[in-house]
């Protein structure tokens, strides 16, 4: 069997990693790091040792992430989104995807090694998509704008009178029409979050208006399906923070989901509850649930999930992505909570207003030394 050259050593091997390599204490505090960190942080061992690693990197998201690995004593377990971040140095913007796991002496947790992935050019393949999408979908519009024209003009009967069976062709050619209207659309929104010139201006929002325009052009599509759609809110609620039409659009965004997935007879309920200086919104449905292999990557692009209870053609898996991007803009939380054969509840969190302001869309860029 071959052996390791002398002196090979841990430093050796780390020093050899591209990435940058930490070791930090239950306290947070750096124990040891490899070259590479030393290098792009501008720092050395003996400055570094002792020092808080949300300190030394300014990369503020650690802190919530080693303590989640502490407390569940296990690797890091998150989405890619959360575990990457983004940093600035000299002008210039890295990314990184962060692992985490625990170290344990003696059977004991005593701290974690930290890994910091660079992915930037990942990030740079990802904007050149998200350019591209934007381009196409603007591309599109114009198109099919003059074919949606055409469409009503000959429903109108302003070419001439039509057959029964061409009124179908058309009502069909019109509903394929509007479903790619709707997937431009989602496609524009995605690309202008990702691109963060997306901007949220928070005003003080009557809710009740809110959840009134977000259900109204859904109540026909209901009652045509045999869904009961119901509104719970309680007197006095106190207006909330919000960006009134994005909001509308999460809202009709979840109820049209849960439309997809409910039977006749079925209840779609839309609830606001206040729980301190939050309120919390809801889409309760009586559909066919989610299977639990799905819940953890419900929130990507491009995700969609079948089954025997889904109804339609729908989209393609950018509507939930989207929906969170503009919760998380607001400085809310979006989860789903669902049961196979009795329902999903989706639910997200908005601040209560409080005087004037706004808020742009969250930048996760982390400012460097």
């Amino acid at each position: 069997m071959s052996k390791l050259p002398e002196p090979v050593n841990l430093d050796t091997i780390a020093n050899n990693l591209a990435d940058s390599v930490f070791i930090v204490d239950k306290k947070m505090e750096v124990i040891w790091l490899n070259q590479v960190a030393e290098e792009f942080f501008h720092t050395n061992f003996q400055k570094a040792k002792g020092v808080k690693i949300t300190e030394l990197t300014a990369i503020t998201k650690l802190d919530d992430l080693l303590t989640e690995v502490f407390e569940q004593q296990t690797a890091l377990k998150t989405s890619y989104e959360e575990s990457s971040v983004k940093i600035k140095r000299h002008d210039e913007r890295y990314f990184f995807k962060i692992a985490i796991n625990p170290v344990f002496h003696e059977d004991k947790l005593w701290g974690a090694l930290v890994q910091l992935t660079d992915v930037t050019r990942f990030h740079e393949m990802e904007k050149i998509k998200s350019d591209f999408v934007s381009i196409v979908s603007h591309e599109f519009r114009t198109p099919l704008t003059t074919i949606i024209v055409g469409v009503e003009m000959l429903k109108e009967g302003m070419l001439g009178d039509l057959t029964p069976r061409g009124k179908e062709v058309l009502e069909a050619i019109g509903s394929d029409c509007e479903r790619l209207s709707r997937l431009i659309d989602n496609l524009m929104e995605l690309s202008r979050i990702e691109s963060g010139t997306i901007y949220v201006e928070a005003e003080p929002t009557d809710v009740n208006d809110l959840v009134q325009e977000a259900v109204r052009p859904l109540r026909v599509q209901a009652e045509q399906q045999g869904v009961e759609l119901i509104t719970d809110l309680p007197p006095e609620l106190p207006p909330v923070a919000a960006d009134f039409n994005k909001s509308v659009w999460v809202l009709t965004n979840l109820v049209g989901n849960a439309l997809r997935y409910t039977e006749q007879n079925g209840t779609i309920t839309v609830r606001v509850r206040q729980r301190g200086k939050r309120l919390f919104f809801s889409v309760q449905d009586t559909g066919s649930g989610i299977p639990k292999e799905h819940l953890d990557k419900i929130f990507r692009k491009y995700v969609q999930v079948s089954g025997p209870g889904r109804k339609g053609t729908g989209g393609v898996g950018l509507g939930l992505a989207i929906a969170k991007d503009i919760v998380m803009a607001h400085g809310g939380e979006i989860w789903v909570d669902s049961e196979v054969g009795k329902g999903t509840t989706f639910t997200f969190t908005y601040p209560v207003y409080h005087g004037n302001e706004s808020v742009t869309l969250p930048d996760t860029e982390q400012e460097g030394g």
